[in-house]
């Protein structure tokens, strides 16, 4: 069944009010208003709260998502976290059920004034599939602590003023709190081609993935963009935790086959396409991080000495 956002707000709120162990919310966007009714829903004291939230800069400063959400569940003891791709709009309950679809924790996503937004939501039952992935992934989110929400309040109170808020990021300072070692990927977080590719689907997804709008741009900011992406991420932890800082081709294929939280997962084929892709482009950009050796038929990556 459907339910439109004031029908999943009166859904949500027997759910809440009838809960017995947990609720985890995935929402990239929360406004104080809308909080404070959701806290509202609770009879029992003793719930265990998770609440995951986006919370990118200019998702602050332009007012869609409310700083105070962390105070909120700080006097409550419940947990806050923050995952900058987080885009879901998920309200589990007890681990047992879910309500999934369009609406974001605000008073306009769950129709809780006169001019809310027209969202769609379904409810079902959890699997134990379900349930681990969105464990890893809440796993995977960095919880805030007072000294992390006291450094982007200071970023926040010194950008206040700027005009145009939609493309600016948060500082060095705050994004490496906002950063934890990427563990687990979907296989849309993969480089679908090459650099040489002409697959115009495979391509629209990789300059998607590395925020470009096309490859005819500087290197240097490729290399950049390219940095940043949680497979190369991902690829640096791995060769981190072991002692030669290496592991060959198929070590890898292995290890990426088993981060990957899609059900069900790529064939292992698959799996060492993508490969070949990240080693390909990590051979085009020319990356200082990296480098590649061989002995006969076997390929090894490795970190270069800092």
């Amino acid at each position: 069944m459907l339910f439109d956002e004031q029908e999943l707000q009166k859904e949500l709120a027997k759910s809440i009010s009838s809960c017995k162990r947990s609720v985890i919310v995935l929402s990239a966007f929360i406004k104080k208003s809308a909080f404070e009714w959701f806290i509202s829903q609770f009879k029992d004291t003793n719930i265990g709260v998770t609440i995951v939230a986006r919370w990118t800069l200019s998702d602050l400063l332009s007012g869609i998502s409310d700083l105070e959400v962390y105070e909120l569940c700080k006097s409550k003891g419940w947990t806050f976290k923050i995952d900058q791709r987080n885009h879901s709009k998920v309200y589990l309950i007890d681990l047992s059920y879910a309500f999934v679809g369009s609406s974001n924790l605000t008073s306009s996503g769950l129709g809780l004034h006169s001019k809310s937004n027209f969202e769609l939501s379904m409810k079902g039952e959890v699997s134990d599939i379900d349930l681990n992935k969105v464990n890893k992934y809440v796993d995977s989110c960095v919880a805030v602590t007072d000294e992390i929400y006291a450094k982007i309040l200071k970023v926040y109170n010194s950008s206040e003023k700027i005009k145009n808020p939609n493309n600016i990021k948060w500082p060095k300072s705050v994004k490496d709190l906002l950063e934890t070692d990427v563990n687990y990927l979907w296989v849309d977080d993969l480089l679908f081609s090459g650099p040489s590719s002409n697959n115009f689907n495979d391509i629209k997804h990789d300059l998607a993935l590395l925020g470009v709008n096309s490859l005819d741009i500087d290197k240097d900011i490729l290399a950049a963009n390219f940095s940043e992406l949680r497979i190369v991420k991902w690829l640096k932890s791995q060769l981190q935790k072991e002692e030669s800082k290496s592991l060959r081709f198929g070590a890898i294929s292995s290890r990426l086959h088993d981060a990957l939280l899609n059900d069900p997962k790529p064939y292992r084929k698959e799996v060492k396409d993508f490969q070949v892709n990240l080693f390909n482009w990590l051979k085009y950009l020319e990356s200082p991080d990296f480098e590649f050796s061989k002995y006969n038929v076997s390929e090894t990556i490795s970190l270069t000495s800092d």
